[in-house]
């Protein structure tokens, strides 16, 4: 019977993140993915012939000294990383009310930036962007002591990120750019904590990149690091059960009836999910399985995707943001061949599962002619959103395609279709944000329903589930943070 020293499931950005880790220090592990490819949602697809990212568009903090620079580094994957770096005086160009504001890279950029279109707003612009700083600086200390959160961090998990933006600036307009990039970390008004927002944007202020050959390259580089490593990856295998004995892991039980055994295994699949892998007597309480189980997941998103005629548009290297009572994000892929004109354009916006929930029953593919109508409705919708900001959109593209919360279910396996995993709620900070560390010893967690979601905050769970086996002082040391 095969044994190693740690088994993650899932090969999604988390388990390779661990599982490159992990193999680079010495210990033997073996990754179990149920699909038949590893990436999670950076999985792309190809119509046409041409690669369409499905739902990662940038990253921040990329940047030399910066944090996702410094993992990836010590994960052995940076330079393995072809990236085009974003428009400087505006990365994300957010749109309300007729009028466009650009959020550049750089916060002393950031600050004049909107200090120059909001004057009388200037004090409070420096201290939101200063503890935008701060707070997105936590993550990192973290890291370096291996436990949850510090008291600054349990303050920004308890504090609402409206709230916080409101007690800075006063004009609704600037409060409503300062947050109209929500979309990226699932950001809803009435739960959103300061914490989530202050880790996206501070990491996409300090440096913003899109993946020039597709987000996977990050996945597939991670993927063959664990290889050389002697670190295993098993795909088409699901896991049934995690074995434990005396309230220790012990190993786990395939889909296939195969027992392997380990030392540790970390899940970086959805928490509910890895709770019904746990038996009765694994020591876990019914009343924690009941409070997981009801804790409400984050929306999902309605992807449409444009794959544009041949020398028909533009490239624009920033993201805009409309916002409206449901704000739609346009993201250009970076085009082959560093070509001027847009290859592939994707519009997205937040989806509640409930919109999709009358066809819940069904699966990719199998689906009635309501369902295509839907996805129709909505996609006009949105190109019309589209075609007020960048005009002439419509008539260059080529052919459309689309993904509801649905799909994503269906492909990546996350309860709902979820974007975001477990929705993180400062009115109940200490439910909501689930340590990587369970009751079951050598049992861990990582993945988007861990702390932060978004590649910064699944990067900062994955570390933080190996500083648990390999120590937060080793850790830091080796990443030099």
């Amino acid at each position: 019977m095969a044994k190693y020293d740690v088994i993650i499931i899932g090969a999604g950005l988390s388990g390779l993140e661990c599982g490159a880790v992990l193999s680079a220090e010495g210990r033997r592990v073996l990754l179990m993915e149920q699909g038949e490819v590893s990436g999670g949602f950076f999985q792309p697809f190809r119509r046409r012939g041409v690669k369409i990212d499905s739902s990662v568009h940038y990253a921040g903090s990329l940047d030399k000294g910066q944090f996702l620079h410094s993992a990836f580094t010590y994960m052995g994957v940076m330079d393995k990383l072809k990236l085009v770096r974003m428009n400087s005086r505006g990365f994300d160009v957010i749109c309300t009310d007729g009028e466009s504001y650009d959020l550049p890279i750089g916060h002393e950029q950031f600050v004049e930036s909107l200090s120059a279109r909001f004057p009388h707003e200037a004090k409070g612009i420096r201290d939101y962007s200063a503890e935008l700083h701060r707070t997105g600086g936590l993550s990192i200390q973290s890291i370096r002591s291996g436990g949850g959160f510090s008291p600054d961090g349990i303050d920004a998990i308890s504090t609402s990120a409206y709230d916080k933006i409101a007690s800075f600036v006063q004009d609704p307009v600037l409060r409503r750019v300062l947050a109209g990039n929500s979309i990226i970390y699932g950001g809803i008004k009435e739960v959103t904590p300061f914490y989530v927002h202050a880790i996206s944007n501070n990491s996409y202020i300090e440096s913003s990149y899109r993946f020039a050959d597709g987000a996977d390259t990050l996945t597939t580089a991670l993927e063959q690091k664990i290889i050389d490593n002697g670190g295993e990856i098993r795909f088409s295998s699901g896991v049934k059960s995690i074995i434990t004995s005396n309230g220790e892991v012990c190993g786990v039980l395939s889909e296939s009836g195969e027992i392997t055994e380990s030392e540790w295994v970390i899940s970086t699949i959805h928490p509910s999910l890895t709770l019904e892998m746990l038996n009765i007597d694994s020591g876990i309480k019914n009343s924690y399985r009941e409070r997981i189980t009801a804790l409400r997941n984050s929306c999902g998103l309605f992807c449409l995707y444009l794959l544009m005629k041949p020398g028909s548009y533009p490239y624009r290297n920033e993201n805009y943001h409309i916002l409206g009572e449901k704000n739609v994000m346009v993201s250009f892929q970076p085009p082959v061949n560093e070509s001027a004109f847009a290859e592939v354009v994707t519009l997205i916006r937040q989806m509640d599962f409930s919109e999709v929930e009358q066809w819940s029953e069904s699966y990719t593919g199998k689906r009635d002619s309501r369902y295509s109508e839907f996805k129709e409705k909505i996609s006009e919708e949105m190109m019309e959103r589209a075609e007020q900001i960048l005009p002439g959109l419509r008539e260059a593209v080529k052919a459309r395609y689309s993904a509801t919360p649905l799909t994503f279910r269906d492909y990546v396996n996350t309860p709902q279709g979820t974007a975001y995993g477990i929705m993180k709620n400062y009115n109940a900070p200490l439910s909501t944000f689930i340590p990587v560390k369970t009751r079951v010893k050598n049992l861990l967690l990582a993945g988007q329903s861990i702390n932060v979601h978004g590649v910064m905050g699944v990067t900062v769970t994955s570390l933080l589930a190996c500083c648990e086996i390999i120590g937060p002082e080793y850790l830091s040391e080796k990443m030099m943070i």
